[in-house]
């Protein structure tokens, strides 16, 4: 199975019977995250594509166009990374795995980035020491902190699904 509008719909009705609202920063939507192949065969769904040349030519009409494509009909906001999982060998006839997560209101949450500020550190030449004799090194770099974490597995769907990518999917 690939990733279609009517899996996502499964999930979005998954995550309404378990009383999880779509994300308020992400203007009422659930956001779904998932990967380049993935988001390749979402972008071939006649549902998806219909809607946006038939249901709203005004408007949505221009999504075609927008590289972005970030809204889904049906109340999806979508991001593409390469960071999510893809078990390789995994499915029926070996197919590739891939992973795909919808989530709502509650479902995460990140670290607020002022509790450890990025920071650029300056390291003048020869300030090693012993470690540089002759003063030849001097360093730059930065630091900074972020974390995420699931707060509510309720408030979290996991696709699992093939991608017409792979030599079997």
């Amino acid at each position: 199975m690939r990733l279609n509008l009517a899996e996502l719909r499964e999930a979005k009705r998954t995550l309404k019977n378990n009383n999880v609202k779509p994300v308020r920063k992400e203007s009422g939507k659930y956001v779904v995250i998932t990967g380049p192949d993935s988001m390749y065969d979402l972008e071939s769904d006649s549902n998806i594509t219909n809607y946006f040349k038939d249901v709203n030519l005004a408007t949505a009409n221009q999504e075609l166009f927008n590289v972005a494509f970030k809204d889904l009909p049906l109340g999806f906001r979508i991001y593409e990374t390469t960071n999510v999982r893809k078990f390789v060998d995994a499915g029926l006839s070996a197919a590739d795995v891939h992973v795909t997560h919808v989530l709502g209101e509650g479902a995460y949450g990140v670290v607020d980035y002022e509790a450890l500020p990025a920071r650029i550190i300056r390291k003048a030449r020869g300030s090693a020491g012993t470690n540089d004799p002759l003063d030849q090194v001097a360093s730059i770099g930065w630091k900074a902190g972020h974390a995420a974490v699931i707060l509510d597995q309720a408030r979290h769907v996991r696709i699992e699904h093939s991608a017409s990518s792979d030599a079997f999917g």
